[in-house]
């Protein structure tokens, strides 16, 4: 009796849990970006907006602004894979064009995910390095 009683506790604690990125969507969010290898992202002077990531799922859409421009391009996400292809911005002269570039930079070099412990999600380059925490 205590055998069945076990067995059913585990199925159901088995099936009950899931992998945190199977609970939480890229997709549709405006995603905010915190920082940028390992730094808090700030911009040397007043005018630099917030760095954000969105992603859209019907036509594979990713968008945001890197500061001041504006950046848009395609994604292929499988699994914990996050990859951003055809990327393009506007090319609009901002007073931190340094922080900028390494936004996009960082954006380009982005080829996995994860959910990260204290929340929020984590954009890892080829090497496994976190480059931005959003």
């Amino acid at each position: 009796m205590k055998g069945i009683f076990f067995c059913c506790i585990l199925a159901i604690w088995m099936t009950s849990c899931k992998s945190a990125k199977e609970g939480v969507s890229l997709t549709g969010v405006k995603w905010i970006a915190e920082s940028l290898n390992g730094k808090e992202i700030k911009f040397k002077e007043e005018g630099g907006s917030e760095v954000f990531i969105t992603l859209e799922s019907s036509d594979k859409k990713v968008f945001g602004r890197a500061g001041c421009n504006r950046f848009f391009g395609v994604y292929e996400q499988n699994e914990s894979q996050l990859i951003f292809s055809g990327m393009g911005a506007t090319k609009m002269a901002c007073p931190d064009m340094e922080t900028e570039g390494k936004v996009l930079k960082a954006i380009n070099e982005v080829k996995s995910f994860d959910v990260l412990s204290g929340g929020g999600i984590g954009l890892y380059d080829a090497n496994g390095a976190l480059v931005i925490v959003l």
